[in-house]
């Protein structure tokens, strides 16, 4: 499976932005605000540096979370690495690139895990609660947030879709929309919304943004940022779903409720932020990447 092959001039993570992915709801909204993330839809990747969450979205693109599911359950990304990784963009991981044995392999590798058809947005419905932001974008007709989500809606079209945001998770795919079999990539630096709607993005990280800073970069400008020394390359030890852990050992996160009041007075507080600071106020307009959407999570007990 080849990388994502986008050019990139490369911007460095306003710190701002990923610190938001991970913003934890301290003494200000009730409990009552927050949701428990589905144990089901709860991804976690092991690293030498430490751990990732990552919460699933079945509701926007089925088939990959099942194939996800699949892959993670037949230890398939266990002993990988992350072998794209370019400053201000993605990590992307899975079994990387090879030498003139990469079409062989990937063509074996599509015996087992064939192409999936594209989910690059999916139906708008009643049963699916989108809370719009309340001003202009840039790439959509209207941005929001869907069950913690930033998401993107287009009434005219009747679709709805996942933007990529700061922490966003994705699988890769080659030119063709429905090419995408293993390969994954999640965002590391500022929002790249060229891509929405190009690529199927199904999830968003709740934990461990300071670890994927840590991993070791590529050059942009060398084979679209693969590292070529696979000895530099950052394994992921394992992945799980935190459904396949027994329940005493399960990380539990908590992720406020886009759609409560106490998501609302945060974006408020956002778009008439600190007048004893900011002597020039900025403008309401907000970017729906740089919303933190609150995050809380439990560890289990010691035994």
């Amino acid at each position: 499976m080849k990388p994502i092959r986008i050019s990139l001039i490369a911007c460095a993570l306003v710190a701002g932005l990923a610190a938001s992915l991970g913003a934890r709801a301290a003494d200000g909204p009730p409990p009552e605000a927050f949701r428990t993330v589905n144990p089901d839809n709860l991804v976690l990747i092991d690293t030498k540096y430490g751990a990732v969450a990552v919460e699933l979205a079945p509701g926007f693109a089925p088939k990959h979370v099942a194939r996800l599911r699949a892959l993670i359950r037949a230890h398939f990304y266990d002993g990988q690495s992350f072998y794209r990784v370019i400053d201000g963009f993605v990590a992307q991981g899975g079994v990387g690139e090879d030498t003139a044995s990469t079409k062989v392999r990937d063509e074996a590798l599509e015996k087992t895990w064939p192409r999936l058809k594209a989910e690059f947005d999916r139906p708008i419905s009643p049963d699916v609660t989108f809370t719009p932001l309340g001003n202009p974008d840039s790439f959509a007709p209207e941005v929001g947030h869907v069950d913690g989500f930033p998401a993107g809606r287009d009434a005219k079209d009747g679709r709805m879709w996942i933007l990529h945001c700061p922490g966003t998770f994705a699988f890769a795919r080659d030119n063709e929309d429905d090419s995408a079999t293993t390969e994954f990539y999640i965002v590391i630096g500022q929002a790249p919304r060229r891509l929405d709607r190009n690529l199927t993005a199904f999830g968003r990280v709740l934990e461990g943004m300071q670890v994927l800073q840590k991993l070791e970069r590529g050059d942009p400008e060398v084979d679209s940022g693969v590292i070529q020394d696979k000895a530099k390359q950052d394994a992921i030890l394992r992945m799980r779903l935190a459904s396949d852990l027994p329940e005493k050992e399960r990380p539990a996160f908590q992720v406020i409720k886009t759609e409560s009041p106490a998501f609302a007075a945060v974006k408020d507080s956002r778009r008439h932020p600190a007048p004893e600071f900011y002597h020039r106020p900025p403008l309401a307009n907000l970017d729906v990447c740089s919303v933190p959407v609150a995050v809380k999570k439990e560890t289990p007990p010691s035994p």
